[in-house]
């Protein structure tokens, strides 16, 4: 029979397993009390000192009045173990209980923590949010099988090269040379003006709409090859039971297969049939979109989108890249480009023609009321990473037995 642990080994696990309650808790305390103090500001260093001092001091309050006034010697161990207690059941309650309100809070103190170059404890802080990060994934080498996207993708990674070093050290470019006064002050080597731009890159743009058995709604997609796959985000079609796609010379298409779709990314590709035209008439000649590297993008650069806001087709906006940032445990493009609905899925260019992100959403919440001209894209390189030389699950939005009703 095996001895029983003696009362001292009971005493030592005891007091290790209180010496890491401590120890996780309090850094647990740290992290949800920054988060609460991040409504307020998001200044880093306010946010650590005012979490540490409440985390710290309070704690020590109570457990020096849970000692007994008259003999404190009689409880030793008294106030560690309230400490324990205190610093392990407020995370607790903050993450679980309560998680339907602090659940936003603890997700953009990860945000903060990732931007400030803390990766590890932003990671840890999503964690206790409940929310799996999604940053930029490496894309993938292009599909022989889909020969017009390879071109375009490995047209977009060998940029020529005076727009690479205007890219990667626009300082650099800013004090070797001084711009002549009649060009833009942000135009460079391979610049084209917005309305050059718009004549060329129009036709690369679609109307995407759908309808299920309550609602009609819609939004913008771009097409990624002549072979006619396209690109859009997966809230447009998500719900839909048939989609019909639009072009810019007027053409429709209501037999749309779905090849694939990513919730988590918000990110789907659709694919038309353009071996002959809408009306049965010969073959439409597409005009693909030239994917960019959004590895490269930086801030303070133009950018411009076309799309499809409120419906009203073909409508060019143009802003800055405004941050790279993470938001919500995502890797997003922030740009001052305006965005309305119907905008989602449309593609954000650089003025070298090159989509450099996937116009997605407009930041309207908040305690200081809706926001203004923040607005964000989601980077080229997430889209790129799904892109494959087939698609296995693809179906047509309707088709029996499909479950793309459901989205």
């Amino acid at each position: 029979m095996p001895s029983k642990p003696s009362p001292s080994r009971f005493a030592l696990i005891y007091n290790v397993t209180k010496l890491a309650a401590i120890v996780v808790g309090l850094l647990l305390s740290v992290l949800c009390l920054m988060a609460v103090v991040g409504i307020f500001t998001d200044n880093g260093w306010a946010r650590v000192l005012i979490a540490a001092i409440v985390a710290v001091v309070l704690p020590l309050v109570v457990a020096d009045r849970a000692l007994p006034a008259n003999d404190p010697a009689s409880a030793t161990g008294l106030a560690s173990d309230v400490l324990a207690l205190i610093w392990l059941g407020f995370p607790t309650l903050f993450i679980i209980a309560a998680n339907g309100v602090t659940r936003n809070v603890l997700t953009r103190e990860g945000d903060r923590l990732v931007q400030a170059g803390w990766p590890t404890t932003g990671r840890l802080t999503y964690l206790l949010a409940g929310v799996v990060p999604i940053e930029l994934p490496k894309p993938l080498p292009a599909p022989a099988a889909s020969s017009a996207i390879a071109a375009a993708t490995a047209t977009s990674s060998a940029s020529p090269a005076p727009a690479a070093a205007s890219d990667s050290a626009p300082a650099a470019a800013t004090s070797a040379q001084v711009p002549a006064p009649s060009a833009p002050l942000d135009a460079g080597p391979g610049d084209k003006t917005p309305s050059e731009l718009f004549k060329l890159l129009a036709p690369s743009v679609v109307s995407v709409t759908t309808r299920s058995a309550s609602a009609e709604g819609g939004g913008t997609g771009f097409l990624l090859d002549k072979d006619g796959t396209i690109a859009t985000n997966h809230h447009v079609i998500d719900g839909g039971q048939s989609v019909r796609v639009k072009l810019t010379g007027g053409e429709t298409f209501d037999d749309v297969e779905l090849l694939a779709d990513d919730q988590a990314l918000d990110l789907a590709l659709l694919k038309i049939d353009v071996s002959h035209g809408a009306d049965g008439g010969a073959p439409l000649q597409l005009q693909p979109v030239q994917l960019g590297d959004s590895d490269t993008v930086v801030v303070g650069e133009r950018a411009l989108s076309i799309g499809n806001p409120l419906g009203l087709e073909d409508t060019l906006t143009d802003g800055l890249v405004s941050a790279r940032r993470m938001y919500e445990g995502r890797a997003w493009i922030q740009m001052s480009v305006p965005v309305s609905p119907g905008n989602s899925g449309g593609p954000l260019f650089n003025m070298r023609g090159q989509v450099i992100g996937v116009t997605t959403a407009q930041v309207a919440a908040g305690m200081f009321g809706r926001a203004q001209n923040l607005n964000l894209a989601i980077p080229i390189n997430v889209l790129k990473s799904m892109i494959r030389p087939d698609y296995p699950q693809r179906r047509k939005f309707g088709a029996p037995g499909s479950s793309s009703g459901q989205w």
